[in-house]
C-alpha cells in the first residue's frame, strides 16, 4: 500500500500545481484546507497516510475556475461538478486526473468520471442576520442530503427519510442546490459568516480566512493558506499538532468502504 499510496499522492500533488499555475494567470484565489491544511502546517507536505487533496475557494473564483480550467489546464485532468456530470452526487467541485482510477466498489455503476481528484470547496456567505442564517444553513444541508441520494441507495441501512429523498427526481434535487447556493450568493463577500460544504460542513468567520496573504509549505512548493489558519485547525481538528492515535492514522481508503485505485488505465 505504500507505494500505491505514493503514487496516489504524486497524482494529487501534479493536479494542485496544475490549479495553481491556473489560479495565477487568472488572479483565482484558493487556499489550502482540511487535511492539506494540516499537513502542510504539521509535516510541510501531506500527512504520511493521507491519500486526498482539499483546497477551498471563494464562490465567484470558482466560478472563474470552471470557465478558464478546462480552456487553460492539462488536458489529462477534468473540472467537473453537477453542472458537468449529470449524475454528479455533490456540493463541491473535483478536478479528476483522466486515465486514472478512485472508485468505491459499491458506486461502480454510477456513470461518472471516477479518477484520481482533488476536492474544491466552495466558500459561500451566510447572511448577517441570525434568523436567516440559521434558515440557509438548513436549506444547505437539506440539498446536501438532496445530492447525496445519488450515492446513499447503495447503502444497506438508511433511514425512511433517507429513503424519500431518493425518489425525489434528480432534476429537482439539482434545481434546488442551485436556488440554496443562488441565495447565498447574493450576499456579496462581506459578510461575517461563511459556509463551507466540507465534510459535516463548516460555518466560520470570514476573518479565520479572508485577510493577509499567507503561505505554508505543501511538499515542494508555498501555497495560499488561511490567514489565521491556527484557529481553522483547531476549529476542526482540535490540538491539531498533538500525536494521532495509531488506530486514526488511515486515509479515505480505509473509511468509505473497498476503493478501486489505479494509477494509470
Amino acid at each position: 500500500m505504500d507505494d500505491l499510496l505514493k503514487g496516489i499522492q504524486r497524482v494529487e500533488y501534479d493536479m494542485l500545481r496544475e490549479m495553481d499555475r491556473v489560479c495565477r494567470l487568472n488572479g483565482i484565489r484558493y487556499f489550502l484546507g482540511q487535511g492539506t491544511l494540516l499537513g502542510a502546517a504539521k509535516y510541510g507536505g501531506f500527512i504520511p497516510w493521507d491519500d486526498d487533496i482539499d483546497v477551498l475557494v471563494p464562490f465567484r473564483d470558482l466560478e472563474r475556475l470552471m470557465e478558464v480550467f478546462p480552456k487553460e489546464g492539462n488536458r489529462d485532468y477534468i473540472i467537473t461538478d453537477s453542472s458537468v456530470e449529470r449524475h454528479y452526487p455533490l456540493t463541491w467541485t473535483k478536478i479528476r486526473a483522466l486515465h486514472t482510477l478512485s472508485r468505491p466498489k459499491k458506486y461502480a455503476s454510477i456513470p461518472l468520471n471516477w479518477g484520481i481528484c482533488i476536492d474544491l470547496f466552495p466558500i459561500y456567505p451566510l447572511s448577517d442576520a441570525p434568523l436567516l442564517r440559521k434558515l440557509e444553513i438548513f436549506m444547505f444541508r437539506a440539498a446536501n442530503k438532496l445530492m447525496l441520494a445519488e450515492m446513499t441507495r447503495f447503502d444497506g441501512r438508511r433511514s425512511v427519510f433517507v429513503r424519500a429523498l431518493e425518489l425525489v427526481p434528480r432534476s429537482f434535487r439539482h434545481f434546488f442546490h442551485r436556488f440554496v447556493t443562488g441565495r447565498m450568493k447574493a450576499h456579496g463577500e462581506n459578510t461575517r459568516y461563511v459556509l463551507l460544504p466540507c465534510k459535516g460542513i463548516k460555518i466560520v468567520e470570514r476573518r479565520v480566512i479572508f485577510g493577509e496573504e499567507k503561505r505554508l509549505r505543501f511538499e515542494d512548493g508555498l501555497y495560499p493558506v488561511p490567514t489565521d489558519y491556527h484557529t481553522y485547525l483547531t476549529l476542526n481538528f482540535g490540538d491539531y499538532m498533538a500525536p494521532l492515535p495509531k488506530d486514526q492514522q488511515k486515509g479515505h481508503e480505509l473509511s468509505i468502504g473497498d476503493i478501486e485505485w489505479k494509477l494509470k488505465i
